[in-house]
């Protein structure tokens, strides 16, 4: 009996027990810190895809505004940002790609893409669309376990969500490194 096709544009690696996704196939281990509101103030990892965006850089960005996109979905053109903006983007409806470029087109410095409806804590392979064309931004995705609980809070919370983007742990203490989400596994 042959194992099911995944559908090619979500390609996921999966480990010897065939349940998991593997991270090692994943994109590359990033971190960004949300600095506040405090209820979200935590260490979220996600997996860069140089496949779709620009690389992420090797120093930090502090203090940057993390905004939902509007759409959300990023298929179209989106609202203009007037800041350094890293922007919250929901898989599904377009290529990751084009997510990617409608948010450089509107000014954000980061996307980061998620499954806030699913939920899960799954990694998703971001692949290209076979044009080779790339996003002059970097761009990540963030399970939507958390990405879940960031979107309701930019819709309901009120509050401002700043972020530090990448999180660079070489140059912090060990007691200065925020924790993970405790509902993300570890």
């Amino acid at each position: 009996m042959s194992e099911p096709r995944l559908d090619i544009r979500v390609k996921m690696a999966f480990n010897h027990n065939k349940t998991t996704p593997s991270r090692r196939a994943i994109g590359k281990a990033l971190f960004f810190y949300i600095e506040k509101p405090r209820k979200l103030a935590y260490t979220y990892e996600v997996r860069s895809s140089e496949e779709i965006g620009a690389p992420f850089p090797e120093r930090p960005h502090k203090h940057i505004a993390l905004r939902y996109a509007q759409p959300p979905n990023g298929c179209t053109k989106m609202e203009p940002l007037d800041d350094q903006v890293v922007l919250l983007i929901e898989r599904g409806d377009c290529s990751f790609i084009l997510k990617a470029r409608m948010a450089s087109a509107a000014g954000a410095q980061f996307a980061i893409i998620t499954d806030s409806a699913a939920g899960t804590d799954d990694w998703i392979e971001m692949i290209g669309d076979g044009l080779n064309q790339k996003s002059d931004i970097p761009v990540a995705y963030l399970p939507g376990i958390s990405g879940r609980r960031i979107r309701e809070h930019l819709l309901y919370g009120g509050e401002v969500i700043t972020v530090t983007i990448p999180l660079n742990y070489s140059s912090l203490l060990l007691s200065d490194v925020p924790r993970k989400p405790p509902w993300e596994l570890w």
